[in-house]
């Protein structure tokens, strides 16, 4: 991707057509590898319920299980050890499980073992599908905080980066990756810090909007820019990323192009942090939105 060849659109939320797979009504299996909490819906626990509700069988690895978001004070639970990973991901190996894997989407690691453990899996699976889709959510902090332990950065960076066909980072963990200092707000920083990334299509998630009650997911995909505007919420609920990432990954194994999953990954999300407001939750409203869910993919 050049930063020359790249033609900027700003809008409010539309359509447009690059197909990973024609048939939407035919479900794909995706390998998901991140959190899991018991009560609440971030991590797996909220990309699952997505994935499987717009049509796709996902298997889910969990990098650490909690009792529930730290957010709502000292959770219980632990993170999954490297080797138990490893593990799993063998046993499917050896049961010929991993032949009917159709896309890969990792999230959250508690350290930079479990991120050795998913790239090697990620690497033989596209050494036998080199056309795989790959979505890295590269979870390291947000708003100038970093919270996961030290080695994960560089290697989210330097091992799992690479293998990404989609990456979904915050603007925090965009520039955190890109090795620029925090805070940026110059939209050509921005779009350099993207494309140093190398990723065929990435959602810039928490980026500034034109006004201080707007916030923009940035979206750089095949030499195309465009910016998606929504109402900036002062405390969305947990979990939000994991919905941002899943949707957009759904709508592309449907066969939605980049713009058209962007826009209704944009609006899902948008209805679910509306709904939350609207109610006074902490956590998203997933299961009962679920027909809403359908409903915008649908319409993309």
């Amino acid at each position: 991707m050049s930063q020359s060849a790249i033609t900027p659109t700003v809008t409010h939320l539309t359509q447009a057509s690059h197909h990973i797979q024609d048939d939407h009504k035919s479900p794909m299996t995706v390998l998901a590898i991140s959190s899991q909490v018991v009560a609440g819906h971030v991590g797996n626990s909220a990309a699952q319920f997505v994935l499987q509700t717009l049509g796709h069988e996902v298997w889910a690895i969990p990098t650490v299980l909690l009792s529930h978001h730290p957010g709502h004070g000292k959770p219980a639970g632990r993170g999954t050890p490297a080797t138990e990973i490893k593990a799993l991901l063998d046993s499917l190996w050896a049961g010929g499980w991993m032949d009917q894997v159709t896309a890969v989407m990792t999230g959250y690691f508690t350290s930079d073992d479990q991120i050795d453990a998913a790239a090697n899996t990620i690497s033989r699976l596209k050494h036998a599908k080199p056309d795989l889709p790959v979505l890295i959510d590269p979870i390291l902090g947000d708003n100038g905080t970093v919270y996961v332990h030290e080695s994960v950065p560089p290697a989210l960076r330097d091992t799992l980066m690479p293998l990404a066909t989609i990456t979904t980072p915050n603007l925090f963990e965009l520039t955190t990756l890109a090795g620029l200092p925090w805070p940026v707000d110059d939209k050509a920083r921005i779009a350099e810090a993207a494309l140093s990334l190398k990723t065929a299509e990435l959602l810039v998630t928490s980026a500034p909007g034109t006004s201080r009650e707007t916030i923009s997911t940035l979206v750089y995909a095949h030499d195309e820019h465009m910016t998606l505007e929504t109402p900036r919420t002062p405390s969305p609920p947990n979990g939000i990323g994991d919905v941002m990432a899943s949707s957009y990954l759904a709508m592309r194994l449907r066969g939605s192009d980049p713009r058209a999953a962007a826009t209704a990954a944009s609006r899902i999300v948008s209805g679910l942090i509306e709904t939350a407001s609207r109610q006074a939750l902490a956590e998203l409203p997933l299961v009962g939105a679920g027909n809403i869910i359908r409903k915008i993919a649908d319409s993309a």
